[in-house]
């Protein structure tokens, strides 16, 4: 994936992902069970269950809409102080009902969230699993839409898209360093990876990695055997999960152990308007040259 392909994919990405009504305000955005959500008006309250629609409310310059927030150690900081709605895998639906949002993103089918609140009268997008940075910048189109904040949400995609080229620019020609994404759930279990079809795996490629894992999709659990097989460089996890790593006696002749190259890096920033600060992480990481 090269820059001017990559340049060429994002063009045809902004295609509108909304609709403006032709006789009102009222625009329509499709959710990720595929469904039009009317929103008849801008929404001046605004509830975010996940740190992804907390990070592009903020980034959209919307925050002091914002009346609530799912508890997550990703929230952005300019959330801090806004009333708690609990965890965003179990959100409160009487905390959030108390809020009287006109909006509500990110509350899902999971735990019955979403049903009890659009019986309730709330708006409620979710929107689709995003599995590489085109689809982040799509998510980050159809919230603005929601939001009407359209025209900021254009200017945030022209200015992510203009780093994440830049970025992967500044390693072209540079050799490939071996590098993998892991989730291990616990000390001593083998973790799960990152392959193929992750947003994860595309931002190895972006930094100028090459994924160790990049013939598995998805997040398959893998055994030691294999990961010290392939032996990464670097390898990638969450940041309360570093020490799953680089405290496991079998993992300590890996080369990404022996060299201090296990980074933490909080994949869910990735998948949100903070994607470009990520990628820059990352690029310095594997070539900090």
């Amino acid at each position: 994936m090269r820059t001017g392909m990559y340049v060429v994919g994002l063009c045809c990405l902004l295609a509108a992902t909304c609709l403006q009504a032709a006789a009102s305000d009222a625009v329509v955005v499709v959710d990720d069970r595929g469904e039009s959500i009317v929103i008849e008006q801008v929404p001046q309250r605004i509830v975010a269950i996940g740190a992804l629609y907390a990070q592009v409310v903020v980034d959209l310059a919307a925050v002091s809409r914002l009346v609530g927030v799912a508890d997550s150690p990703e929230n952005p900081t300019e959330t801090d102080g806004l009333a708690s709605v609990g965890p965003s895998y179990a959100p409160s639906v009487e905390t959030i009902l108390s809020l009287e949002p006109e909006l509500v993103l990110g509350a899902t089918d999971w735990g019955g969230e979403r049903p009890a609140l659009e019986a309730a009268g709330i708006l409620v997008l979710t929107t689709p699993l995003m599995t590489s940075i085109p689809d982040v910048l799509s998510t980050i189109r159809t919230i603005g839409s929601a939001i009407g904040s359209a025209n900021e949400a254009d200017t945030l995609i022209g200015d992510i898209a203009e780093a994440v080229v830049s970025l992967e620019s500044s390693v072209l020609g540079i050799p490939n360093v071996r590098c993998a994404f892991l989730y291990p759930p616990s000390l001593g279990t083998p973790p799960y990876v990152a392959g193929a079809g992750t947003i994860e795996n595309e931002l190895i490629l972006r930094a100028g990695g090459g994924n160790v894992f990049c013939d598995v999709t998805g997040f398959p659990q893998v055994n030691f055997e294999d990961l010290l097989s392939r032996d990464p460089e670097i390898i990638f996890t969450a940041p309360s999960q570093v020490a799953y790593i680089t405290d496991d006696p079998l993992l300590q002749e890996m080369a990404a152990v022996r060299s201090g190259r296990v980074f933490g890096i909080e994949a869910g920033r990735a998948a949100s308007s903070a994607l470009a600060y990520v990628l820059t992480e990352m690029v310095t990481m594997v070539h900090p040259e």
